[in-house]
């Protein structure tokens, strides 16, 4: 019984001996990513820029699960089918010739989260928007993705420039 503690002791003690030199280092992409992920807005009306982030979210199919307009915080989700019935019967038809199990995505829940922020260096607020994705396949297991698509993040401001154009011109 003593043997067994001893044991136990070392290797908890050990455990704590974890190195972890690059924890708290960023990856190369990270200025580049929150580039993508932000931009400013001249106005000195935080609640005009959630009320139409969030507007701008629920156009683009978007339920919002929480917003917090003190702290600027606005987080939204929405599910899709993750792949095209022709994708499901191209890898179904490949399984069965090579008599493997087909694996092919059902679905996908995708998450926002946008943060407004008091810009330091000029009048206005920065607003950053991340989007992330939750893939499901055939076989129930889920793995989890961050969208890097350009395109997702242009889309997203250029409605979000619009709506704050035509809600500063009250059209």
């Amino acid at each position: 019984m003593k043997r067994l503690i001893a044991i136990f002791l070392c290797v908890f003690g050990l455990s704590g001996c974890v190195s972890y030199d690059n924890y708290y280092q960023l990856d190369s992409d990270y200025l580049a990513r929150r580039q993508m992920e932000t931009m400013r807005f001249e106005t000195d009306k935080e609640e005009t820029i959630l009320a139409a982030s969030a507007g701008v979210l629920q156009d683009l199919g978007f339920t919002l699960d929480e917003t917090e307009t003190k702290l600027g915080l606005i987080t939204a989700y929405k599910n899709r089918e993750a792949s095209s019935t022709g994708a499901k019967a191209a890898i179904i038809l490949l399984a069965a010739m090579s008599d493997t199990q087909p694996v092919y995505d059902t679905e996908q829940k995708i998450y926002t989260t946008l943060v407004s922020t008091k810009s330091k260096e000029s009048k206005g607020y920065n607003v950053r928007i991340t989007f992330a994705r939750a893939v499901t396949n055939n076989m129930h297991e889920t793995r989890n993705e961050k969208i890097t698509d350009q395109k997702t993040y242009r889309e997203f401001f250029d409605k979000l420039s619009q709506s704050l154009f035509l809600t500063a011109h009250e059209i």
